[in-house]
């Protein structure tokens, strides 16, 4: 297994389809960025910002697939957004699935960095696709991917609680005891998000075992 760093400029987010999305998110004052799942060539993420999100502009973006606003401080509001980047080929979607993941990007106002874990192939693969779409990656590391201690720690803040409410509720029992519309409402989410959250923590757990 290997492991790519990967930085992204405001050119690369203009190319993808995405700079306004990115350019709500910096206005409001970006404090965190978390990848809960990736589907294609969208994800659905958690962004934190200082200042609630301009909605109504966000509403108006047609590759914004729905958002919804999970949390209020008086400078900390988080926002759920899934997207479909209109950029990017479908070939990319593709070998996204053989990755385990774009793990922990960090998202700055110069850009965005990215880990990409995979196979050797893989990792070149989609840099290619990238680079076919006009988005051209900085590729910063490449090298082996040792893992972490603790399975467990393969997965996000956000997938480790989706899984673990869905154990403690009954979902893996057999026969199963709640529906994931259930384990939603716990959680207080979209039964699409815990859906995601779900696929992706159970594949990222099974390829550290399989």
């Amino acid at each position: 297994m290997r492991e790519a760093h990967v930085t992204l400029t405001d050119p690369a987010f203009d190319r993808m389809g995405i700079a306004e999305l990115v350019s709500l998110s910096r206005e409001a004052g970006v404090l965190g960025f978390e990848e809960l799942a990736c589907h294609g060539t969208g994800a659905i993420v958690q962004v934190a910002v200082e200042r609630p999100i301009d909605e109504e502009r966000l509403s108006d973006l047609e590759y914004v697939d729905w958002w919804e606003r999970v949390a209020d401080a008086d400078d900390d509001h988080r926002y759920v957004i899934a997207f479909t980047a209109p950029g990017l080929p479908q070939g990319l979607a593709e070998r996204a699935d053989d990755l385990i993941g774009t793990c922990e990007p960090d998202v700055t106002d110069r850009g965005a960095t990215l880990s990409l874990v995979g196979s050797r192939e893989t990792i070149s693969e989609t840099v290619a696709e990238y680079e076919a779409a006009g988005v051209s990656p900085d590729l910063r590391k490449f090298g082996t991917y040792d893992g972490r201690d603790h399975p467990l720690d393969e997965l996000t803040d956000r997938q480790r609680e989706a899984i673990g409410t869905a154990y403690e509720m009954g979902y893996y029992e057999v026969p199963r005891t709640v529906t994931s519309e259930d384990v939603a409402a716990e959680l207080e989410v979209d039964s699409s998000t815990v859906a995601e959250l779900l696929q992706r923590a159970e594949r990222n757990l099974l390829e550290q075992h399989l």
